[in-house]
């Protein structure tokens, strides 16, 4: 198998043709070409366009104590109960889960002791 060489049907050597070895390289060089084409055109054009785009933050506008709008103002909710008397629901009954605000209105932290997310291999709450 080492020795033996690729032959068609009448026993000829087989060759590949030029133009396909030759091929991917002259597409190859086009494409580079034409990369290097438009990295020129678009620098080229960039260096036409007027000071606007190429402002410096000191031209640039400012941004007052008026224009910022409301802070962001957080608060933990709480969902309120599903309705059990009417049986089972379907999710299409549910609709907007209505909520309302928390009478404790603090952040749950991790503590020492609980489990982390699932799988974590962690021990679980302990108190």
């Amino acid at each position: 198998m080492v020795g033996m060489k690729l032959t068609n049907v009448d026993n000829m050597p087989l060759r590949t043709p030029t133009s396909v070895r030759v091929a991917p390289l002259v597409t190859g060089l086009f494409a580079a070409a034409a990369l290097v084409w438009v990295v020129r055109m678009s620098l080229r054009n960039r260096r036409r366009t007027p000071g606007a785009a190429r402002a410096s933050r000191s031209e640039g506008p400012r941004v007052t104590a008026e224009d910022e709008g409301p802070l962001d103002l957080w608060e933990v909710r709480e969902p309120d109960e599903v309705p059990t008397d009417r049986g089972r629901l379907m999710p299409y009954e549910l609709g907007r889960t209505p909520n309302r605000r928390s009478t404790a209105q603090y952040r749950r932290r991790w503590s020492i002791g609980s489990s982390g997310g699932f799988g974590s291999g962690g021990i679980g709450r302990t108190g």
